[in-house]
């Protein structure tokens, strides 16, 4: 006779294993795990009928949680699967009477309470984002673990800003993640965790009681980006486009962005990540499922039973419920889309960087883009295929796109007009 499934938590405070004092107490415990934008979060809702978790069994503030959900009897008879939630800090307590309940919630995020409490006004300069985020990660005692690509910064201010804020704040600019959870800030890009393949298939007769909202708009959804931005050597506004279909196409929708860049290149990458922030509401399901130990945010899974809404989703946030040996999970999760795409070909203009002359004459590699019929700031453009190509003009006298190039090989591309700088080399 097989044995039924179940599922209970492992608590420990402050290093000790509380789960035979808790037994008698413990109503429900609340694990959530975020993809991006916030810490990962344990709520432990406690029976306070005697009155003594307000009293002397009154927790301190900060103390130490570490939490382990256990899965048992789940795929097969004797199984035992462990979802390990991480540790966090106690950070607010909160009492309630009818029925008389305590609740203690944790957040995922360093002892030291300054990395989210104390204001911080620095000038970062000639560094990458790895590099900003290994010195604050270090301050707090934490560990980094970065999976993106090498972005670098000429120079940024952190004005007046908490270092949890900045951080957040400087990698949704650029397009990448980032959460805290168990002692390591986590930075990752979020496109490239969208192709990797499935972990789990989620069906409709997963949600509990059918369950479920399903979204599809057009509506704060874009299809390229016209970012406007003032040059730091001419002090001329520069428009730039970029987009996956053409600007004037019949069903694009741009989106119009003022940005402070240093180039063409850094407000290419700043709107696609604006863009592609925009774009994950295009298609979403959310609602209530059974338990499944391998759903986990950031993540993709595999979505069957909804018709056209089939299809490859990514995980934005879980929310585990354990509670009387069951268990069931909110799920919020958006439809893999295609991305706007935009990877820095060249380094960012620093101070020690020298700067390369091309002239009338060299045959360079173009990386793909937009090419203009001029080379004023607002000229019309048109994406074309990365390919060799010769400069024709430099120094073009509208200098938005100061150079004109002309394909070597139309097999490859068809590039004939004025480009940004930074698109060849």
């Amino acid at each position: 006779m097989s044995s039924p499934r179940s599922v209970n938590t492992d608590l420990f405070f402050n290093g000790k294993n509380v789960n035979t004092s808790l037994s008698e107490f413990l109503k429900s415990v609340f694990y959530t795990d975020v993809a991006s934008g916030s810490s990962d979060s344990l709520d432990i809702v406690l029976h306070n009928i005697t009155m003594k978790w307000l009293d002397s069994w009154y927790p301190q503030m900060g103390d130490n949680i570490k939490a382990e959900i256990q899965f048992l009897n789940w795929i097969k008879d004797g199984d035992k699967l462990s979802l390990s939630c991480g540790d966090f800090i106690l950070d607010t307590i909160n009492f309630s009477g009818g029925p008389l309940e305590a609740t203690f919630k944790a957040l995922a995020m360093p002892a030291n309470r300054s990395f989210k409490t104390t204001e911080r006004s620095k000038t970062w300069k000639d560094v990458t984002i790895q590099n900003i985020g290994e010195e604050i990660a270090g301050r707090y005692g934490l560990k980094l673990m970065y999976d993106g690509p090498t972005i670098k910064i000429a120079v940024i201010e952190q004005d007046k800003k908490t270092d949890s804020a900045f951080l957040y704040d400087l990698t949704k600019a650029y397009g990448l993640a980032m959460k805290v959870y168990s002692g390591k800030i986590v930075i990752f890009d979020k496109g490239t965790y969208e192709k990797k393949k499935a972990i789990a298939t989620i069906n409709r007769s997963d949600f509990v009681d059918d369950s479920w909202e399903y979204s599809d708009t057009l509506e704060g959804t874009y299809t390229g980006c016209r970012i406007s931005y003032k040059d730091e050597k001419s002090n001329e506004e520069i428009n730039v486009y970029f987009g996956l279909v053409d600007e004037n196409a019949k069903n694009s929708r741009v989106l119009r962005i003022n940005e402070q860049c240093s180039d063409a290149n850094e407000a290419k990458y700043k709107g696609a990540a604006q863009v592609n922030e925009a774009n994950e509401k295009a298609t979403t399901i959310s609602g209530t499922i059974f338990g499944k130990p391998n759903i986990m945010a950031g993540t993709t899974v595999t979505v069957e039973g909804f018709g056209k809404a089939d299809g490859k989703y990514f995980v934005d946030q879980v929310k585990t419920r354990v509670s009387d040996g069951t268990t069931t999970q909110d799920v919020e999760l958006h439809k893999c889309q295609k991305r706007l795409s935009y990877m820095i070909k060249a380094s960012l203009p620093v101070e020690s960087t020298k700067k390369k002359e091309y002239k009338v004459g060299d045959i360079v590699n173009f990386h793909g883009g937009m090419h203009y019929i001029s080379s004023y700031p607002k000229a019309r453009g048109y994406q074309v295929a990365a390919g060799k190509a010769k400069i024709t003009i430099t120094n073009g006298s509208g200098k938005a796109h100061p150079y004109h190039l002309v394909t070597q090989n139309w097999s490859e591309t068809h590039v004939w007009g004025w480009v940004d700088e930074g698109t060849f080399d």
